[in-house]
This record gives C-alpha cells, sequence and structure tokens, in this order.
C-alpha cells in the first residue's frame, strides 16, 4: 500500500523485525570483535550437548552443558538466545529431516523455530577426574600422593546457519585443573552440576574454562549485521520504520526512500553479480521513536513495505 504525503501519524505501535545487512568477519584477533552502535544481535538456539565422554554418573550433561553455554551466552550481552524448552524437539525433527528451520522473515510456523539466525551444537569428547576415590565416575582410581585430583574437560562445537546449513564455525577447546595436595579429594557425589560448588571442583573449573575458550570462538566467527534502515509498513498514513531507540533514530530524522535493490544474477551460474538501488520514489521525517520502531511523515512522493530508507540529515 502506497500513501500520500498529508496524511496522519499514527499512534499505534505494532512489533517488528529489523531487517539487516550481514557481513562475516575479517580474519583479525580470536577475541571479541568490536560491534558498532548499529550492530545487530544474532539470534541463536542451542540444543543439548551429545554425549561422547566415558562419565557414567548421575548428571544430565548433555543438558546441563548446553544451558552453561547459553548463560555464557547471554552475560557476553553480544546474542539473543531462544528459550531452550521451546527448541528441542523442534529441532530434532529438523535435524532428522533435513528441513529449513525457518521461513521467510522469520516469522513463526508449526513445526520451525521462531527467528532463530544460527544454530548451536556441541559434543562432549572428555569429562574425567584422576584421584578420584569415589567411585563416581565409573572406576575408583587411588588418589596421586601429594598431587590430588586432576579434571580435563574437552568440547566441540559447532555453529550453523540455520537457513542454508553451512557451518560457520567448529571449535574444539578443553581446560583443565587440579586440586593439588594431600588429602584434596573431592567427592563429586553431593555436587549439583552446574551450581556454586561444582565451579569450586577442579572439574568446575575445567568445565568453566572450556566453556570460556568455545564461547570466545563463537563471538568472534559468528557474521556481524548491521541495521539497514527499511520502511516495515504504512499504517493509517504513517510510515513505519524497522528500527528506533535500539539503532540511534531520533526523532527530526530524514529520510529518502528507495524501492527495493534489484539483484543482477549470473544466466548461467545463478549467482548474484550487481545490485542496483531502486529509484528514489519520496522523502520522509521522524515524528516518534521507540525502542523497536519509529513513526514517519511523508513529506512528499510515496513509500511502501520493504522500501529502502537512506539517511539524508
Amino acid at each position: 500500500m502506497r500513501i500520500g504525503s498529508r496524511q496522519l501519524l499514527p499512534l499505534v505501535c505494532p512489533m517488528l523485525v529489523a531487517a539487516s545487512c550481514v557481513s562475516r568477519p575479517g580474519s583479525g584477533s580470536a577475541g571479541f570483535i568490536h560491534q558498532s552502535d548499529d550492530a545487530l544481535k544474532p539470534v541463536v538456539a542451542v540444543v543439548d550437548f551429545e554425549n561422547k565422554a566415558s562419565f557414567s554418573g548421575q548428571w544430565k550433561l548433555g543438558a546441563g552443558m548446553a544451558d552453561l553455554l547459553v548463560n555464557q551466552l547471554i552475560e557476553s550481552d553480544r546474542v539473543v538466545v531462544l528459550e531452550r524448552q521451546h527448541i528441542g524437539d523442534v529441532v530434532g525433527e529438523i535435524v532428522r529431516q533435513g528441513q529449513d528451520l525457518f521461513r521467510a522473515e522469520g516469522r513463526a510456523q508449526r513445526g520451525r523455530l521462531k527467528n532463530a539466525q544460527y544454530l548451536i551444537r556441541g559434543t562432549i569428547t572428555d569429562f574425567t577426574v584422576t584421584g578420584d576415590t569415589s567411585g563416581w565416575f565409573g572406576t575408583e582410581q587411588a588418589s596421586i600422593r601429594g598431587r590430588g585430583q586432576r579434571a580435563r574437560v574437552a568440547l566441540t562445537v559447532k555453529v550453523s546457519d540455520v537457513a542454508t546449513g553451512e557451518i560457520l564455525s567448529s571449535v574444539r577447546t578443553e581446560g583443565a585443573a587440579s586440586s593439588g595436595g594431600l588429602g584434596a579429594s573431592i567427592n563429586y557425589k553431593g555436587v549439583s552440576f552446574g551450581g556454586d560448588a561444582f565451579f569450586r571442583t577442579p572439574l568446575g573449573r575445567a568445565t568453566e574454562s572450556a566453556l570460556n575458550r568455545a564461547v570466545k570462538k563463537i563471538l568472534h566467527d559468528l557474521p556481524v549485521s548491521s541495521w539497514q534502515p527499511r520502511v516495515a509498513d504504512v499504517v493509517d498514513g504513517a510510515v513505519v520504520v524497522n528500527g528506533g531507540k535500539a539503532v540511534g533514530v531520533r526523532p527530526g530524522a530524514e529520510f529518502a526512500v528507495r524501492g527495493p535493490p534489484r539483484e543482477i544474477k549470473d544466466p548461467v551460474t545463478g549467482n548474484t553479480i550487481d545490485v542496483i538501488p531502486g529509484k528514489v520514489s519520496g522523502r520522509i521525517r521522524v515524528k516518534e521513536v521507540k525502542e523497536s520502531a519509529s513513526y514517519a511523515e511523508l513529506l512528499n512522493g510515496n513509500a511502501a513495505r520493504g522500501d529502502v530508507l537512506e539517511l539524508i540529515k
């Protein structure tokens, strides 16, 4: 729907999903990459880890390790993590059938993940303690005098694009820690996996170390998305922009309105070889800014959902 230039601004604010331009990170530092002010947080889903370690205790290791990874990702404030209780069965079914995990515009559909861009899966390859005398780890091992217990945790974590199935990141990581000292043997039978007491043990410290390294690599390898202003909708005469305070839109900002860009594809390979900008069709001025959306008046021309916006001032 297109509108004339003298229609009024509405007071309603529907929920919007921002469009984005995606670029791959470079080969720079292995540390966390800087995010610009208009960067959009990637949306990830984490499924239970596969347990290939020899651990035979009572802990639900696959689910517990995934929960710990989720906690670290959330604390990084670099990604949006979907609630795990809503994705387990769905992901298992989709992975088995080889289907796409979401449809166009990331909207929810029965049997699909809502808004997920990236899927994180892990495998536990080692989860052992030497010097354990409790039998919790399957076999009783005599402590080595003067050395106490030593723990080792090894993980493999992969991140894939849910739309294409492409693996974007694969990291093998491990952590090790020891209690040290005579009589430092720890009985893990009364310790809850992932609790405060757990992280005071050698096994807890080894787990944390392995996960820290995995999270650092994941955040470095995730594609960086920047906000691209577009017309999200036209409601009762107002042009609704797909971003607000979260991406720095301010009242009074003016944008030129262009039609959607046109991709030029190679007739043989089907690859995109160029992108032609759409024609300028109008101009808007922002009147009201909310967290995830802005409302603008049309100064001249016309605007329609999907049109590209270029900041003028």
